[in-house]
């Protein structure tokens, strides 16, 4: 996915911490997840009003934020009846298949995390930073 598409310019992308030296640095093999740990990283710093929680995190959060924003930018929402996660402005020309797909917490934060809640509340989530 790309950052092309962020909604939330101001928002670190994986673009932005796929140009940090210790991502660059770090072996081929564990690249991808060097770059949404330092995204995570560079996110709760630069917005601290929000929660951002790591692709590690599979615990869903209590409460579950109504909206996050993925790795790249984009809008997932959370269906409050099924408890899972949808992409709205999924274009199967623009995005790879599976964010057309319907989504468990587990699913999206580690196959496009990291999430960060869209409202800029510390409250959400159970406190996670």
């Amino acid at each position: 996915m790309s950052s092309k598409r962020s909604k939330n310019p101001a928002l670190p992308v994986l673009d932005d911490a796929f140009r940090l030296a210790s991502v660059k640095d770090a072996e081929e093999s564990t690249r991808d997840l060097a770059a949404r740990l330092a995204t995570t990283e560079l996110r709760r710093v630069s917005h601290p009003g929000r929660v951002t929680w790591e692709p590690t995190d599979q615990a869903e959060p209590v409460p579950v934020p109504p909206t996050v924003v993925d790795g790249d930018g984009d809008l997932w929402l959370r269906d409050r009846v099924t408890g899972t996660w949808t992409m709205p402005e999924f274009n199967p020309k623009e995005f790879p298949a599976r964010c057309g797909e319907v989504l468990t917490w587990n699913q999206l934060a580690r196959e496009f995390g990291p999430l960060t809640a869209l409202a800029d509340d510390r409250r959400i989530g159970g406190g996670r930073r």
